[in-house]
């Protein structure tokens, strides 16, 4: 089970002091696709995100993210190098609900089951649209090891890249700072707290799904994005 990081949490006492200094200007880095060990990436991390959060935070969310991941990438290598990325994502999301984000933005999250396609299909084709108007994270009740070999192609299509659309577990912390939750087709398995603004979209599951039936699905996902989009966006 994963350590409660939520925003309510107190922060430890070297997180308090590193709060009181100033925020750092400009985007947060992203983690490199490829971290390398995880001790190497613990320490990027560490150089990112301690001067905000304290540095036993960063190393708690880092140790449990590769836990949580343990059961799920089977290789080694894989394993490492998603969980920084996964701790990365997390870290980011405790950052924007604590308040110390220097430039914050609506933050959605994409909901499943097995977080192997649905979510990643409706996170690409809204990035494709907000860009940098939005953060836009994904995870699942009960995360597959990989996303769905059927939905790769389709994920390239849109010009996202499928060795970044790894399935990830739901957190505590991205759940918390989201202003937007949508759920897809889960029902009670993704059940939620009440939120800011919870949504489901009941969409068809790609999993078993032949081309023509997986284009029906990435359609339907489509024109939800899109009407989401212009709802938020103010039709632009």
């Amino acid at each position: 089970m994963t350590t409660d990081v939520s925003p309510r949490a107190p922060l430890p006492d070297d997180g308090r002091r590193a709060a009181e200094t100033p925020p750092v200007t400009g985007p947060l880095p992203r983690i490199g696709e490829h971290a390398g060990m995880l001790a190497h990436g613990t320490a990027e991390l560490r150089r990112i995100f301690g001067p905000l959060l304290g540095e036993d935070t960063v190393e708690r969310v880092a140790a449990e993210s590769h836990a949580e991941l343990s059961a799920m990438a089977s290789d080694p290598a894989r394993r490492e190098s998603i969980a920084v990325r996964f701790a990365a994502e997390r870290l980011e999301a405790l950052t924007g609900a604590r308040g110390l984000e220097p430039r914050p933005v609506p933050h959605v999250l994409f909901v499943c089951v097995q977080n192997a396609g649905r979510s990643q299909l409706a996170a690409a084709l809204l990035a494709a649209r907000a860009g940098d108007a939005l953060r836009i994270s994904w995870a699942g009740s009960r995360p597959a090891e990989r996303i769905h070999e059927n939905v790769a192609p389709v994920l390239s299509d849109i010009g996202a890249d499928p060795a970044d659309a790894f399935p990830k577990p739901l957190t505590g912390e991205v759940l918390a700072a989201a202003d937007y939750v949508i759920t897809m087709g889960c029902g009670d398995d993704c059940a939620v707290a009440p939120h800011q603004d919870v949504r489901d979209w009941p969409v068809g599951d790609p999993a078993e799904a032949d081309w023509e039936r997986l284009q029906e699905i990435v359609a339907e996902i489509e024109d939800r994005v899109d009407a989401f989009w212009r709802e938020v966006s103010g039709g632009r």
